[in-house]
């Protein structure tokens, strides 16, 4: 596709991404400061979306033809460090930030006119990292660990870049900052397990993580519908109604996974063995 083409595609992308976030948040989003910061835009959120889409389904095809069956073991060693000290610097710097402003975990006054809202930059940074995250699948590819490249890793990677996308474009002061503490901390603890696994087989700690991961979905959601339902004021608009719903859509599925890798099956009777 020509550079002509593509411009004109990205601006439809753009257009349309302006509608879908004054529909979430009209009285933010057309003023919203984060505009024009660096993949703030909706076109470089659908290509890199789009790309990483391409990646899983053609990837899985090619890789192993290319690479065959291979652990780029100093790459992942390096990887997982990277990813645990980012996460925890964003941690707690989400949780100095809101010290420092007087958040209190729901119901607060977001900055949104101010020069330089407290949680923008951190948002910003955090809505990148999710592109960072993306590794993970590139991991599971060349490794060949097919079981891992499930609907629900595909479908955690590649939509909640967006929902933060919508996020940096209407919501990028005040409550969210609680997702960003919980989610922080939660990736720093997956990316030490994922660093473990690489020297140690058995991790007695495995099914806790998954059960850390509802606990932060739920206190996600819990903030999310006192902002709905008790908070005086909702600076976020409908963008908490995607939030809402869409953190409930990785509770049920990482519920189903737990239940799944971590629910011991009824034992088969004698009888039935015999038959």
């Amino acid at each position: 596709m020509a550079m002509a083409q593509l411009d004109v595609l990205a601006s439809q992308l753009d257009a349309q991404g302006e509608i879908v976030l004054n529909l979430l948040n009209a009285p933010v989003a057309p003023v919203r400061l984060t505009r024009a910061w660096p993949l703030a835009s909706a076109s470089s959120a659908a290509f890199i979306a789009g790309g990483y889409l391409l990646f899983v389904f053609f990837g899985r095809l090619i890789l192993p033809y290319i690479m065959g069956k291979k652990e780029p073991y100093a790459l992942k060693f390096v990887y997982n460090l990277v990813q645990v000290g980012l996460c925890s610097y964003m941690t707690i710097e989400a949780g100095l930030l809101a010290y420092r402003n007087g958040y209190s975990p729901v119901c607060n006054v977001a900055k949104f006119q101010d020069p330089t809202p407290p949680m923008a930059n951190l948002l910003w940074l955090f809505y990148l990292s999710k592109v960072l995250d993306f590794a993970d699948t590139f991991f599971i590819i060349v490794g060949q660990k097919w079981a891992q490249l499930s609907f629900l890793h595909v479908y955690h990677h590649s939509t909640i870049f967006l929902v933060y996308w919508a996020n940096l474009g209407i919501n990028y002061d005040g409550d969210v900052y609680l997702t960003i503490f919980l989610n922080g901390a939660i990736h720093a603890v997956m990316y030490t397990y994922y660093f473990v696994s690489m020297h140690t087989k058995d991790i007695w700690w495995k099914k806790y993580l998954t059960m850390m991961q509802l606990i932060q979905f739920t206190m996600m959601m819990s903030q999310a519908g006192a902002l709905l339902f008790v908070c005086e004021q909702n600076p976020s608009g409908d963008m908490t109604k995607l939030y809402f719903v869409y953190i409930g859509s990785l509770f049920a599925l990482f519920m189903h996974f737990y239940i799944k890798s971590y629910t011991k099956k009824p034992a088969v009777s004698s009888k039935k063995k015999g038959a």
